[in-house]
């Protein structure tokens, strides 16, 4: 005879996991209680026993229960990012442009014309020609302002003092990155050579500088550094490429004429990491672009701006408010990205 059928061994394990369940609800509740009557006991005169009477309060950092009246208000989770350096989100730029001959043509015109409207977020301001003077009273060494007789440096200062103040304006400081006739001479070797051993001019008769120089990396970086110590937002450091030029020596086995333009946008980018300034490149190349807060490109092709954008969809992480184009034009298209335009009508 078969003592143990199926449905005996059924019964005994149902049995044995009821006993088993039983006796871990028993040890769940001997340790619920140990823990409680944990914060009752005291030790005296080498004894233990329980005291019942003591009134028992939050230890620790444990936070305050907040009040609801003094948060009247709903929490809102932001979901612009913020940059590594804890500055404000990314914002699409919509503002004007103040060149340096607007500025030579009359810093009170250009005051009139910025007062006269409201309708801008950004104001980009040439703070450097072309020809490597400055259009502010800088400090650096070697450096070289412009002439009295060609732009009024005080008041440029006090303008730049004034837009810098205004809340909710990002004051953007451009920079010729390269073309720099003034450093060049006083530091040749540091210069675009010639085969023959002078130095590269461009079609405005204006010498450039080596981008895989250290010295130049280095000089545009204390550019930047003193000009975020006057209050700018950003730098734009403009026509960031290496000359197209079949007579410009290039002899280096190490980079390429691309890669040293690369090389000096990571440097200065790294240069000027948690300065509180962003930087901008004149560019529309995705692998300089890649090192760039934002991009401006010059352009006043409204059919641009679509394959421009798309170009840097890996580059860029919102092409919105990172891409920005200084145009005459007034085509909508534009404005699909920030679009920067001409504060006054420039003379000839």
């Amino acid at each position: 005879m078969r003592i143990f059928s199926y449905r005996n061994k059924r019964a005994v394990r149902r049995a044995v996991l009821i006993v088993l369940g039983v006796v871990l609800a028993l040890l769940l509740l001997l340790v619920c209680r140990f823990i409680f009557l944990g914060r009752y006991v005291v030790y005296a005169d080498g004894a233990v026993h329980f005291d019942y009477t003591q009134k028992l309060s939050p230890t620790g950092n444990t936070p305050d229960t907040p009040d609801p009246a003094e948060f009247p208000f709903e929490t809102v989770l932001d979901v612009q990012a913020e940059s590594p350096d804890g500055e404000q989100p990314m914002q699409q730029l919509t503002g004007y442009y103040i060149s340096t001959r607007m500025l030579a043509d009359g810093v009170d015109a250009v005051r009139e014309a910025l007062d006269e409207t409201d309708d801008y977020n950004a104001v980009v301001i040439d703070v450097k020609s072309i020809y490597g003077n400055f259009y502010y009273s800088t400090e650096l060494a070697g450096a070289t302002t412009a002439s009295a007789d060609v732009v009024d440096i005080t008041q440029v200062d006090a303008l730049i003092k004034d837009l810098t103040r205004r809340e909710g304006l990002a004051v953007i400081a451009r920079v010729p990155a390269f073309s720099d006739p003034v450093y060049a001479l006083a530091h040749q070797s540091e210069g675009l050579p010639l085969y023959s051993g002078a130095l590269w001019t461009d079609d405005n008769g204006c010498y450039w500088l080596n981008p895989y120089s250290n010295g130049v990396q280095g000089y545009l970086s204390s550019i930047a550094l003193e000009l975020s110590q006057l209050g700018f937002d950003e730098v734009l450091f403009d026509n960031f490429y290496f000359p197209d030029s079949d007579r410009i020596a290039w002899t280096s086995d190490d980079i390429t004429r691309d890669g040293a333009v690369l090389d000096a946008a990571q440097n200065i980018k790294d240069n000027l990491f948690g300065n509180g300034i962003r930087v901008c490149f004149g560019t529309s190349s995705p692998s300089v672009a890649a090192f760039a807060d934002r991009i401006f490109v010059s352009s006043d092709e409204p059919d641009t701006v679509a394959v421009l954008a798309e170009s840097m969809q890996q580059a860029l992480s919102d092409t919105a408010s990172q891409i920005v184009f200084l145009t005459d034009s007034r085509d909508t298209r534009f404005e699909t990205c920030g679009v920067v335009r001409p504060l006054l009508q420039e003379s000839d």
